[in-house]
């Protein structure tokens, strides 16, 4: 009870910033542009879903909503369109890797004539090549420079709307997976908390992410090894099959009973502390904690041949975990920074259909090229054409510094008058 006699408010603790949106964004009617229509194997052209305008045969259209989507633009504005084109409620599991780190460097390293070689004595060697770095695009830059300009303010300004227009994307069973690190995981748990709502939230899940490179060994603090993926649910119910490991010697070990028909067993006491016996052979494994220490990252010096040139990727192993887990075969799976396409490499190995979008040509190009390898059902590569273009001039400080990045980019100098360039 408060001193004046009135109960106090349960949860009335809300977070706030100078910049923090008032209203959420709407869904907006905006027409995605299809830049190609993949095809990576010739015999699934007949899984392409067709459409036809007025029971007319002849005049087929692509079925968008039926088709995987790989989209190229601002994701605020993919979701929007997406909502105003009938997503609502329909995505059912989301996971995002945003960025958070503001001195990240997130341009695309690629290396050229790796070779192998064979030194005296049979030894296998490496012979690296030539690696080169694709730079971020002007758009890129200034979204990201948007991202950090006012520190912590501005990144919240970033993902808070992004996370309210994810929320009604989602299914009412569906969740979503939020990948982050110290950087800023607890501002992040907030915006969770506020969006989906303190109830929602299912596990904080501990990746580790420890290795054995020399330099983190040279660390002044305790050496930092792990990430933190955070997970929500979008309603009262949500999907969830939870996973095993194989079992290890040890465990095994004290399956030490055998029964009449020569299966080994051991007896363990439940809560209530009755006997129990688990047989060896019915065994579905080791259940998987919510501190993941199996699986191995790329933060070390032999990253091995998935990786793409993206210091941000994570391994496949741990997509699929998170993808079993939360949803079933034929379920729409969404990752709204896709990076190099590991969410929607695995949604198409495991039978799921996508959505993905990234900011950067560079990730559409690997994504492409990945899911074209894999030889992935026929998929879509879409656009957001001139309202890209918009969102550079929706001040007129913005032409400014756009025009100071080019001027760098070419090694220019500006002119001392302005007059004249348009």
């Amino acid at each position: 009870m408060a001193n004046n006699g009135k109960i106090r408010k349960k949860d009335s603790a809300r977070l706030t910033w100078d910049s923090k949106p008032r209203r959420a964004p709407n869904p907006k009617d905006i027409e995605f542009q299809t830049a190609e229509v993949v095809i990576p194997n010739p015999v699934r052209r007949e899984e392409l879903p067709l459409s036809f305008r007025d029971g007319i045969i002849g005049e087929a259209e692509i079925d968008k909503q039926k088709m995987n989507r790989l989209i190229w633009g601002d994701n605020l504005l993919a979701m929007q369109a997406l909502l105003s084109q009938g997503y609502e409620g329909k995505i059912n599991l989301i996971y995002i890797d945003p960025p958070f780190d503001s001195k990240a460097d997130y341009s695309h390293k690629m290396t050229i004539n790796n070779n192998p070689t064979l030194e005296k004595g049979g030894k296998g060697g490496f012979e690296r090549g030539v690696e080169f770095a694709k730079e971020p695009s002007v758009i890129e830059r200034l979204a990201y420079k948007d991202t950090w300009a006012g520190g912590t303010d501005s990144y919240l300004d970033m993902l808070y709307p992004r996370l309210q227009l994810m929320k009604r994307l989602l299914a009412e069973d569906g969740s979503i997976y939020v990948h982050c690190d110290w950087h800023v995981n607890s501002y992040i748990r907030v915006l969770l908390d506020e969006t989906f709502g303190k109830d929602n939230f299912l596990r904080e899940v501990i990746w580790s992410i420890e290795t054995s490179s020399g330099f983190k060994a040279q660390a002044d603090l305790w050496i930092r090894g792990h990430d933190t993926i955070l997970m929500y649910k979008r309603g009262k119910n949500y999907k969830f099959d939870k996973q095993f490991l194989p079992l290890d010697e040890k465990t095994i070990k004290r399956y030490d009973k055998i029964d009449e028909q020569g299966r080994r067993y051991k007896i363990y006491y439940d809560k209530n502390k009755k006997p129990r016996t688990v047989d060896l052979e019915q065994s579905q494994g080791r259940p998987l904690t919510d501190v993941w220490t199996d699986i191995i990252g790329f933060q070390t010096v032999n990253r091995g041949p998935e990786f793409l040139g993206y210091d941000t990727q994570k391994p496949s192993i741990l997509l699929e975990r998170i993808i079993k887990a939360s949803s079933n075969e034929g379920d729409l799976v969404a990752d709204f920074f896709c990076g190099s396409g590991t969410t929607l490499a695995v949604a198409e190995k495991l039978n799921r259909r996508w959505i993905g979008c990234e900011l950067g040509k560079v990730g559409i190009q690997v994504t492409r090229a990945r899911l074209v390898e894999q030889q992935a059902k026929p998929f879509l590569i879409e656009n957001i054409g001139n309202y890209q273009r918009e969102m550079i001039y929706l001040t007129g400080g913005r032409i400014y510094e756009m025009q100071n990045l080019i001027l760098k980019l070419y090694g220019a100098t500006p002119r001392d008058k302005m007059s004249g360039l348009g």
